[in-house]
């Protein structure tokens, strides 16, 4: 299983546009939170975010093979359009996975895919509801629920690797599902609290507890320096960086 992290970044990027830079390292620059796991020579991406062609074009991705959404919110959801042209080259219809809450609101949300009558250019998905463990062309997706403040969302785990992001709160019975892991991508938005991500701190403790091989941290703001935070950090965790290629 290969995993690479197309994004890390929180829901405005890294850095901040607006803002005068006095000096930034590359590791530092980072698109919106995503990743893209190849099981079986099979592309599975998690989250279409507003930066996913700049994604697909820097990284050479030719392929998916379906999509697993974590929520609805802007930075995991908006480049859904560009799903597209995956869907004309597959000349076929891409299966999109997410919980009920998530569904409905990309439904609302991008309501012209989904119009029967619309004949314009849209891409070719099919939108399915999940709530338990399903398999999607020959792989096993366990959904993972978690708290993102009062939202109902999700993470995923993947054989021995798990995914969490916008994460404010991991429940018991999903900590359980959560040990033996290869590699744990989670949350970790700042230093300081949040009332809908995990601190630093926190995830830490997050990783402690699961003893995953590794973990990664994700979605972090610009005020997270990449060597700042690798020195603040254990040695089995690390911080992502887009691009950042793990196997296992």
């Amino acid at each position: 299983m290969d995993i690479l992290i197309l994004g890390c970044g929180s829901s405005v990027g890294s850095p901040i546009i607006g803002k005068r830079l006095a000096s930034f390292d590359s590791k530092d620059f980072r698109t919106r939170s995503s990743v893209l796991v190849n099981v079986d020579n099979k592309k599975i991406l998690i989250d279409s975010g507003a930066d996913f062609r700049y994604q697909a074009l820097k990284n050479n991705i030719e392929d998916i093979s379906f999509v697993l959404y974590t929520h609805s919110h802007a930075d995991h959801t908006h480049g859904i359009d560009d799903l597209r042209i995956f869907s004309y080259m597959k000349q076929e219809r891409i299966n999109c996975f997410g919980n009920p809450y998530t569904v409905r609101d990309i439904k609302k949300n991008f309501s012209y895919i989904f119009d029967i009558n619309n004949k314009s250019g849209r891409p070719r998905i099919n939108l399915i509801e999940i709530n338990d463990n399903f398999i999607e062309q020959g792989i096993e997706v366990k959904p993972l629920k978690i708290k993102h403040r009062d939202w109902d969302i999700l993470g995923y785990r993947i054989n021995n690797f798990a995914y969490i992001t916008d994460c404010s709160m991991i429940p018991d019975e999903t900590l359980n599902t959560l040990y033996n892991l290869d590699l744990l991508i989670l949350d970790s938005l700042r230093y300081t609290s949040h009332e809908a991500h995990l601190s630093v701190d926190q995830a830490i403790e997050i990783s402690n507890k699961l003893k995953p091989k590794k973990t990664v941290l994700t979605h972090m703001s610009s005020e997270l320096k990449y060597e700042d935070l690798l020195s603040y950090l254990p040695k089995n965790i690390a911080p992502g960086f887009d691009g950042m290629s793990i196997k296992i």
